[in-house]
């Protein structure tokens, strides 16, 4: 739910010699993730976006075409409309200094026709005698607007810094710049319009100026510089630093070229943020347009960079919400900060909490009552079944209540059981253990008649197999009923010179391999089957028969 993520910051910016930038940028890697431009024009003499109907426009195009998530936080970047510093005496108050301020700007021609808002902070280079004071102004009602503009688009604005404080935020950012404590150096700007002269101690404000001048792409370049130079000379010769850093915004003065033109006390760096700039200030993240790496101004680095930058510096205006006044804050819902998230509590919102709170409770008490009936009817199905049980146990007891233990004579049972299957308990015992050596079994019948059909390779196997099942039994009907050659054996004529009538003679003479035999107690269809053939076969052997 957006509800609990935290915002990514996304900076805007309002750049004279750009246009419209936005960006999103890892503070971590020094890296531009998202970066987009449109063209906007900046009225210069009145300091204010020219037409905020196309700003609107081309925010929204920018906005999707670079996917920014609504509720996304906007940090605006503005041109200066006016940037000082400037002592007041200590025994002044807040307040006091507030008037003081607003006294000044009333007779700016800036703020004729327009209320300023207003943003100050003390330096820390204060004295005893004085507070050092910067602050920030620019019109009110172009700041609402833009401000609503941002709002319908359904985003939300989290500050507004001006250019000045953003430039000097990237440039430590980016460690252009040396800012150790009590370091004194000069920032120079320069714009199409005009040349700022800061001093600087360390990451301090100190002094600032502003000279008007008039540049053009239509004067030739020996004039733009000379222009420029006769602007900040005498400045820069009453402020004497460890270094000079000159920026230029304009594509009309090369910062380089400037600096090489300049006379100053102590070494003088440069730093393009224009047309003649070289190379990338920032590395571009894959996906980002690589012919605009050098188009990335310093302003909209430093918007993009300016929640996560605070910590690094102590002087970071906020011209929203501040002295804005309370239109836009009344029709803001109200917020608070959890963990160093911001959470909004609108209607939406607080629908949204509800909704997630009610789903926490009655989830799990949905599961629980849901495992509650499972269990339930699980163990009225087991009652169910006992229950059941139970009423079949009492039919049963009810059903056999007059049987008596004492007409149930266990032996007797038995006894009765093995008078009507001796004959089977009988056989199962021979063939257990009466079997001769050289004889096998290859059917056996056990019933009210029985049948034993087997195989031996002597005929003295056989016969003594019989007798055993004779004399175990000797009153059964059983017989020998077929006794032969098997049926694989081929009958030869008997040579009349054998003088011995053997087993061993009769096998070898016959080429016999083995003997199969049939004992049962059943009809010896075989014989009956005999009788039908008149005549007998002419190679048998008196006394056995050949098995087909």
């Amino acid at each position: 739910m957006e509800l609990f993520k935290k915002s990514i910051i996304v900076g805007v910016s309002v750049t004279p010699e750009v246009g419209l930038e936005v960006a999103q940028i890892d503070f971590a890697t020094q890296t531009v993730l998202k970066y987009g431009i449109r063209p906007l024009d900046y009225d210069i003499n009145r300091r204010e976006i020219a037409d905020l109907d196309i700003f609107k426009e081309a925010l929204q195009d920018l906005f999707i075409e670079l996917q920014i998530p609504k509720n996304a936080e906007i940090v605006l970047n503005i041109p200066s409309v006016v940037f000082n510093v400037k002592d007041y005496p200590a025994a002044l108050d807040e307040l006091q200094i507030s008037n003081a301020i607003e006294e000044e700007l009333a007779e700016n021609f800036f703020f004729k026709n327009s209320e300023p808002s207003i943003d100050a902070t003390r330096l820390p280079n204060s004295s005893i005698q004085f507070n050092k004071i910067a602050y920030v102004a620019a019109q009110k009602t172009m700041l609402l607007e833009v401000a609503m503009i941002i709002k319908d688009l359904g985003y939300k604005l989290l500050a507004v810094d001006t250019s000045v404080n953003s430039t000097l935020n990237a440039l430590i950012y980016k460690e252009r710049v040396n800012v150790e404590p009590n370091t004194s150096w000069v920032l120079l700007i320069v714009e199409s319009f005009c040349c700022r002269v800061i001093s600087m101690s360390g990451r301090n404000y100190v002094d600032s100026f502003e000279e008007r001048i008039s540049i053009g792409a239509v004067l030739g370049d020996a004039e733009n510089y000379s222009t420029v130079v006769a602007a900040v000379a005498p400045l820069l010769k009453n402020l004497p630093s460890s270094y000079l850093c000159v920026v230029s915004k304009t594509s009309v003065i090369s910062a380089e070229v400037l600096a090489s033109k300049l006379t100053y006390s102590a070494p003088i760096i440069h730093q393009e943020t224009n047309s003649f700039s070289k190379e990338a200030f920032l590395e571009l993240a894959p996906g980002v347009d690589e012919s605009l790496a050098s188009t990335v101004s310093l302003d909209i680095i430093g918007a993009s960079i300016y929640r996560d930058f605070a910590q690094y510096t102590a002087i970071h205006f906020n011209l929203f919400n501040k002295s804005l006044g309370d239109v836009y804050l009344s029709e803001q819902p109200p917020e608070i900060n959890l963990a160093g998230r911001v959470y909004v509590l609108s209607l939406e919102n607080l629908i949204k909490t509800f909704v997630a709170l009610a789903l926490v409770i009655c989830i799990p008490v949905a599961i629980g009552m849901v495992y509650l009936v499972t269990t339930i009817n699980g163990v009225k199905s087991q009652r169910d079944d006992l229950d059941k049980q139970i009423a079949e146990s009492k039919k049963f007891l009810k059903d056999n209540e007059d049987i008596s233990t004492d007409l149930f004579d266990e032996g007797s049972e038995i006894r009765i059981g093995l008078g009507h299957n001796k004959n089977i308990y009988s056989y199962y015992t021979i063939v257990g253990t009466e079997i001769p050596k050289k004889l096998w079994l290859t059917r056996l019948k056990l019933s009210d008649k029985t049948t034993i059909e087997g195989q031996a390779d002597n005929l003295e196997s056989v016969y003594a197999f019989f007798r055993s099942i004779k004399d175990y039994n000797p009153e059964s009907a059983i017989k020998l009923q077929k006794l032969g050659l098997g049926s694989n054996s081929k009958l030869e004529t008997i040579d009349n010179s054998i003088e011995s009538f053997d087993t061993d003679s009769i096998l070898t003479s016959l080429n016999a391999d083995f003997y199969e035999f049939r004992i049962s107690d059943e009809p010896e269809q075989a014989n009956k089957d005999a009788k039908k053939d008149n005549a007998p076969k002419a190679d048998a052997l008196p006394g056995l028969e050949a098995i087909e």
